[in-house]
């Protein structure tokens, strides 16, 4: 009996050292998150210049998106993944602004954007050289810093004012992401993340796979 119970305290006393050890960001991780926010992709497409004259070949418009966000460690401080999501925003009709030749405006859209994303966990990182994981609550709370890469669709519907027949522009997107996530769970939590591109802001929950 007394084998028995020093070796059930051991045990235990080992599952909660691993439970305060324990890093929100490891190697190992798998993330999968669904998130609501918006982003600043650039549109590419020539306008019809039937009614406006020539619109121009580059923009970048703020759009409502709604993305799921996948995130894969190939490192302990390091992860890559992928960004899929569907988005758009409405315009109302003749809400443009002329000027010789020119129209100048986003009109309405929907768009299916898809990319990469690499991230630095470095909160993670500073946990551990300064030995204070616990203090730091690093097996909640997991600050990274990352790029993001991209491109996908954008169809601009025909609205008898801005487009007088649906268009089509590329989408693509480079640029740089800032995030956190707090874990209520050890498989569930909160994520928010600023950048540009995929990401203008956005919010979300997060699972630990």
């Amino acid at each position: 009996m007394k084998k028995l119970f020093t070796i059930f305290t051991f045990a235990a006393l080992t599952l909660a050292t691993s439970e305060i050890n324990a890093q929100a960001w490891t190697k190992e991780s798998k993330q999968i998150s669904i998130g609501l926010g918006a982003a600043d992709m650039w549109h590419f497409g020539t306008w019809d210049r039937s009614v406006y004259g020539y619109y121009g070949t580059a923009f970048a418009p703020i759009t409502g998106q709604l993305s799921v966000q996948g995130e894969f460690g190939v490192h302990k401080y390091v992860g890559v993944g992928f960004n899929v999501g569907i988005g758009g925003r409405s315009h109302p009709r003749y809400a443009a602004v002329w000027s010789p030749g020119y129209v100048y405006g986003y009109g309405s859209e929907f768009n299916i954007p898809l990319g990469a994303i690499a991230n630095f966990h470095f909160y993670q990182l500073i946990a551990d050289k300064t030995g204070k994981g616990g203090k730091m609550h690093s097996d909640k709370l997991d600050i990274y810093a990352g790029l993001n890469l991209g491109t996908g669709v954008a169809i601009h519907p025909a609205d008898g004012g801005y487009f007088s027949s649906t268009q089509v522009s590329a989408l693509f997107w480079v640029g740089p992401q800032v995030g956190i996530n707090y874990f209520f769970t050890p498989k569930i939590g909160v994520k928010g993340e600023f950048g540009y591109g995929k990401t203008f802001v956005n919010a979300g929950v997060v699972f630990n796979l």
